[in-house]
C-alpha cells in the first residue's frame, strides 16, 4: 500500500510527511523515559485541539448511550410483545434484550462513539464525519453516529464510506478520483466505496452485527477479490477497527468485520465471551474465538453447526442459558442468510485480522488450523495470513503472521502471559515481551511460515484501537496499517507486490526504539531480522529490570540480527 506520505495532494500542497530518520543506533538519553510519557498522550492532545472533536466526543457519546438503550427497551413499546399468541417468548426475549445490554461488554450499553473519522454516510446526507452533526445542540437518532450501530432501520443498512489515508501526524486525509490523498474538507472529489450491514447467526444461536466493505468499483465488477474478515477488541464496535477495514477495501480486499456475542451492536453479553471457563484449548475467551471460527465458515457459506440445543435451555447450563436463539443453519431452514457477496470473494486468499480479544480469536483460529479441525471437531475453512494487534494465544501456525504492539502495551509477562511455561488457564499475553516471547516459542516449533513482530514507540492498548481521545502515540495508526497493509500484499493475495515485501524488512519513524520489532521471513528456516536496532530504555521494560539498565547504560537487549 503506498503511504499517503508519500502521494501529493489534488489542488496544491503535500500530505504531512514521514520523518526523515536516521535509524542507526545513537547514544543513550535518560531523557528519553520522560518524554515517552509526552508522546503515549500525543494522540489525546491531538483529539482535544482538533476542533470540533471534543464537542463530537461528548455529544456523540451521550446519543450513542441513549440510542443503546431506546433500542433496548424498545420491544416493551410494542402491543404484539403482550397481545401476540406468542406473547411469554416475545417477553423472555424483551427482557433478554435488556439483560444484555446492561451486562454488555461495554458496561451498561456506554462506550465509546464512532470514531467520525472513519465513519460512513449512514443517513445518505452526503455528509461525513463531524460535519454530519456540525451546529447541532446533539445529534439525533438518525445521524451517522447513532445509525453505525442501528441494524433495526431497514432504510440505512448500506452506505458510502471514503478511504482513509493514515498520515504520521494523526491525521486522516482520504483518497480522491484521482488517485492522490486530500483532507476531508478540501473540496476535492473522492472515491467512494460500499458498505453493507448484516446479522451472522454463530453455533451458540447469537446474533452477530457484521458489516461487508467493498474495494472501489467491485460493486459493479464481475472480478474477484482477496478478502480480509476482522474481529474488533473488547468494548470496541466495528467502527473502532475501521482503520484496517476501510484501509484494506481500499487496498483491493473485501472485507469483513463482525462483533463477537456480546459486543457493541451484536446480541448476547459480557458472559458469552468468557463462559465456559477452559471450554476452549489456549483461549481464555472462548466466545471471540468460537466467534472467529463461526464468521470464516459464514463468509465460505460452510455450515455454522449449532453447538447449544436450540430447543432445550436447560441443557445449556455451561452455555450461558438465554432466551431468543436462532438457529444458525442458512435459510430458509434456519435464520443465516447466505453470503450474497461469494461471487465476488477469492476464497483461496482469506486473510485475518484483530485487536485485543478478537486479536485472541483469530490467531486462536491459526491454531486449530495447524490441528486440521475447528473446535466443533468439524473441517475448517482455510486462511492464507493473519495480522493480529494486542493479544495473542499460545498458538502454532503454518501461514504467515503478523504480531503487533506497543511500548506501554497491556504487560504480558512472557509468552504465555503470567507465566514463563505453558499453562492452560490463562495463556493470553500482549506487550513487547509477551509478543516478544510468543514470536520466538512459535519459531521454536520449527515454522516455516513468515512471523514478524512490530512495535511501536511510546504507544499503549489504545494505538490499534479507533477511540477518540484514547493515550496513544500519534504516529501509531499510520505507521500499524502500513505494516498491516503490506503484511496482506506480501502474503494474502494472489497478485503479490514485490514492494511491500521489501517494505516489510525496513523501519517507519515511529517504530519502538526500546524493543526490536523482528521479522523472519522464512520462518524458522532463516535469520530473524531486526528491523530496528534498539538504542533506548522504556518505562516498559521496567518488567525486567536488567532490560531496563542495561539499556540506560548503552547496551540495550535483542536477539535479532542487524541488517546492514
Amino acid at each position: 500500500m503506498a503511504a499517503a506520505a508519500v502521494l501529493a495532494v489534488a489542488g496544491g500542497g503535500s500530505a504531512p510527511a514521514y520523518a526523515d530518520t536516521d535509524f542507526s543506533p545513537q547514544p543513550p538519553d535518560p531523557t528519553y523515559v520522560l518524554n515517552q510519557i509526552m508522546e503515549i498522550f500525543g494522540g489525546t492532545a491531538r483529539d482535544v485541539t482538533q476542533p470540533g472533536m471534543l464537542d463530537y466526543f461528548v455529544k456523540a457519546g451521550i446519543m450513542t448511550a441513549a440510542g443503546n438503550w431506546t433500542q433496548a427497551f424498545e420491544d416493551l413499546a410494542k402491543p404484539e410483545t403482550y397481545n401476540s399468541p406468542d406473547a411469554p417468548q416475545r417477553l423472555a426475549v424483551a427482557a433478554q434484550k435488556i439483560f444484555d445490554t446492561l451486562a454488555h461488554v461495554e458496561p451498561l450499553g456506554i462506550g465509546f462513539p464512532p470514531h467520525p473519522d472513519y465513519l460512513p454516510d449512514w443517513n445518505h446526507d452526503g455528509k461525513f464525519g463531524i460535519d454530519d452533526t456540525a451546529g447541532q445542540l446533539l445529534p439525533g437518532f438518525e445521524s451517522d453516529t447513532v445509525l453505525d450501530g442501528d441494524y433495526e432501520k431497514p432504510d440505512f443498512m448500506d452506505a458510502k464510506f471514503r478511504y482513509p489515508c493514515l498520515n504520521p501526524d494523526g491525521s486522516v486525509w482520504y483518497e480522491t478520483l484521482s488517485g492522490t490523498c486530500a483532507p476531508g474538507n478540501s473540496g476535492a472529489e473522492f472515491k467512494l466505496g460500499d458498505v453493507h450491514k448484516f446479522r451472522i447467526i454463530n453455533s451458540r444461536g447469537i446474533s452477530m452485527a457484521a458489516m461487508l466493505w467493498m474495494p472501489y468499483g467491485a460493486a459493479d465488477s464481475d472480478k474477484k477479490y482477496p478478502v480480509a474478515v476482522g474481529a474488533p477488541g473488547a468494548a470496541e464496535a466495528m467502527n473502532h477497527i475501521a482503520m484496517y477495514a476501510e484501509s484494506a477495501a481500499r487496498n483491493g480486499f473485501m472485507t469483513v468485520t463482525f462483533g463477537q456475542s456480546g459486543q457493541p451492536d451484536s446480541s448476547g453479553n459480557a458472559l458469552d465471551m468468557v463462559l465456559p471457563v477452559l471450554s476452549v484449548p489456549d483461549c481464555f475467551a472462548p466466545g471471540s474465538c468460537r466467534d472467529v471460527q463461526d464468521a470464516v465458515r459464514w463468509v465460505f457459506n460452510q455450515p455454522i453447526t449449532p453447538v447449544v440445543d436450540l430447543g432445550n435451555e436447560l441443557n445449556n447450563i455451561l452455555m450461558v442459558p438465554r432466551a431468543g436463539r436462532q438457529n444458525p443453519a442458512y435459510q430458509p431452514a434456519g435464520a443465516n442468510i447466505s453470503n450474497p457477496w461469494i461471487d465476488k470473494m477469492d476464497l483461496d486468499w482469506v486473510n485475518l485480522f484483530g485487536q485485543s480479544v478478537g486479536a485472541v480469536g483469530t490467531s486462536n483460529y491459526l491454531n486449530w488450523q495447524v490441528k486440521g479441525y475447528g473446535i466443533d471437531g468439524k473441517p475448517l475453512p482455510r486462511v492464507a495470513s493473519a495480522s493480529v494487534m494486542s493479544g495473542y494465544t499460545a498458538l502454532a501456525t503454518d501461514v504467515p503472521l503478523q504480531m503487533q504492539t506497543a511500548d506501554l502495551d497491556i504487560p504480558g509477562l512472557s509468552g504465555y502471559g503470567f507465566t514463563n511455561f505453558y499453562q492452560p488457564f490463562f495463556n493470553a499475553t500482549d506487550g513487547p515481551y509477551g509478543t516478544m516471547d510468543r514470536f520466538h516459542n512459535i519459531l521454536a516449533t520449527g515454522t516455516n511460515a513468515a512471523l514478524q513482530t512490530i512495535v511501536y514507540e511510546s504507544g499503549s492498548h489504545g494505538d490499534s484501537i479507533n477511540w477518540v481521545g484514547i493515550p496513544r502515540n500519534v504516529k501509531s495508526p499510520a505507521l500499524s496499517v502500513k505494516y498491516s497493509m503490506d503484511w496482506f500484499d506480501c502474503y494474502g493475495r494472489p497478485d503479490k507486490s514485490d514492494a511491500a515485501c521489501d517494505a516489510l524488512a525496513k523501519p517507519t519513524d515511529g517504530m519502538s526504539r526500546a524493543f526490536a520489532s523482528e521479522y523472519a521471513p522464512e520462518g524458522a528456516a532463516g535469520p530473524d531480522l531486526c528491523l530496528r536496532i534498539p538504542d533506548r530504555a522504556s518505562i516498559g521494560q521496567i518488567l525486567r529490570p536488567e532490560w531496563f539498565l542495561d539499556a540506560l547504560n548503552g547496551h540495550p537487549r535483542y536477539s535479532c540480527t542487524p541488517q546492514s
